[in-house]
């Protein structure tokens, strides 16, 4: 019996470059909450961004998963679970950043910022269709405060140079693109989840996520049913327990109406 779904945004809940939310999904959202269902966000993203560029026009959602399961949120915005990178990461991060000279972005729970401006970073932000964080010039103040998420943007590097040198962080590729999510170790929107069922006193068979990328591929593994979208890599399709249509062909109304039939 299905009592909660965990929505991915981009490339599930909204198309990644399209301003607005598709009629489909806010019909996917109503037809699950009408059946009794909670409606939760899981997400690579933060709560500022997702605000500020109305990612999600007016829809509600009962609580939240950002920066890939570092800090959970419930409806009303308070903290659920977090899960901070460890001060040793960030000083190898920002040295790695003054050697090498990618653009850095720091993610604090009321704060996103970067080092510098690329054609490469405005490229990758226009793709998700977000706009420019502001440039932060000292850097070194994630030392002093909790960071939980680290974004570096490059085209050059693997996120196995990453790995190798951040032992005690999960990294992240971006689809295909040349950016990387870095969070602490373990901290996968599959942890975030389980904090949010411990808090609401579900079970994993309860439950069901859907999503489109690699870093969703936790979650869909972790719930009860997994579905990926058709627009979503090959990988996750894999691993998933159903395949829904694209965003394009309201997939995401589609993968409610499949789940419908688990929720009574």
């Amino acid at each position: 019996m299905i009592k909660a779904i965990f929505f991915d945004i981009d490339g599930t809940l909204r198309d990644f470059t399209e301003k607005g939310i598709r009629p489909g999904t806010c019909q996917a959202i109503l037809l699950a909450r009408d059946k009794g269902i909670r409606c939760f966000v899981a997400t690579g993203r933060h709560l500022i961004e997702i605000q500020e560029e109305n990612l999600l026009d007016q829809l509600a959602f009962d609580g939240y998963v950002l920066l890939n399961g570092s800090l959970c949120l419930d409806g009303s915005g308070s903290i659920i679970y977090e899960n901070p990178i460890p001060a040793s990461q960030i000083q190898s991060m920002l040295t790695l950043h003054k050697k090498l000279g990618f653009p850095l972005l720091f993610m604090e729970k009321n704060a996103i910022y970067v080092s510098h401006i690329t054609p490469q970073l405005e490229r990758l932000q226009a793709r998700i269709g977000t706009g420019l964080p502001p440039v932060e010039p000292h850097m070194e103040r994630a030392l002093t405060r909790p960071i939980y998420q680290m974004v570096p943007y490059s085209d050059d590097l693997t996120l196995n140079f990453f790995a190798s040198r951040l032992p005690l962080c999960d990294i992240t590729r971006w689809h295909e693109s040349g950016a990387f999510d870095i969070t602490t170790k373990g901290g996968s929107k599959q942890l975030g989840i389980e904090k949010i069922l411990q808090h609401y006193g579900y079970s994993r068979d309860e439950i069901a996520a859907i999503g489109d990328g690699y870093n969703d591929i936790p979650m869909i593994r972790y719930a009860g049913i997994g579905i990926a979208m058709g627009n979503g890599n090959e990988q996750i399709k894999a691993e998933a327990d159903f395949v829904t249509d694209s965003i394009e062909k309201d997939g995401l109304l589609h993968a409610v109406k499949y789940l419908v039939g688990y929720a009574r």
